[in-house]
C-alpha cells in the first residue's frame, strides 16, 4: 500500500494595497527614469492650495501606469493605476499615501492622496 500525499490547495489572494506584476513593473521603471511619456497635470500639495501645473512622467506596460508628479518646490508621488483604477500613491515624509479618494470624470482621474490633488489626464495613462 503506497501513502497517500496530502492534496494541497495554494489560493492566491490580492489584497487592498498590493500590486500585480504589470504594475510592480511600471513602478520598477518609473523609479529607474525609464518612461514613456512626459507631461503636465494640475496638481495642488496643501490642503486649500489652488491647483497649479506639476511637471509628469509616466512609464507604462499593458493596463498599468506608474506616473511620478513633481511640484514646484521639488517633491514628487508616484501615482500607481492598474486595469484603469488608481491603486495608490508612494510613501513620502508627508505621508503614507494609503490615505486616497479618486474618480474618473469626463476623461479626468480626479486622485487625493494625503493633502496633495492630481487631475490627470486619461490619455496620460493609457498613452496613444
Amino acid at each position: 500500500m503506497r501513502n497517500a500525499l496530502p492534496l494541497v490547495l495554494i489560493l492566491t489572494v490580492a489584497l487592498p494595497g498590493m500590486v500585480s506584476g504589470d504594475a510592480a513593473a511600471v513602478k520598477d521603471r518609473a523609479r529607474s527614469g525609464s518612461f514613456d511619456s512626459t507631461g503636465e497635470v494640475r496638481c495642488a500639495q496643501e490642503i486649500g492650495q489652488s491647483l497649479g501645473a506639476c511637471s509628469a512622467a509616466v512609464a507604462r506596460t499593458d493596463g498599468s501606469a506608474a506616473i511620478v508628479v513633481t511640484f514646484a518646490n521639488g517633491f514628487a508621488r508616484t501615482l500607481l493605476f492598474s486595469d484603469g483604477e488608481f491603486l495608490r500613491g508612494n510613501a513620502t515624509m508627508s505621508g503614507a499615501g494609503t490615505d486616497t479618494d479618486w474618480q474618473l470624470s469626463h476623461g479626468i482621474y480626479h486622485v487625493r492622496v494625503d493633502d496633495q490633488r492630481y487631475e490627470i489626464p486619461d490619455a496620460l495613462i493609457i498613452g496613444d
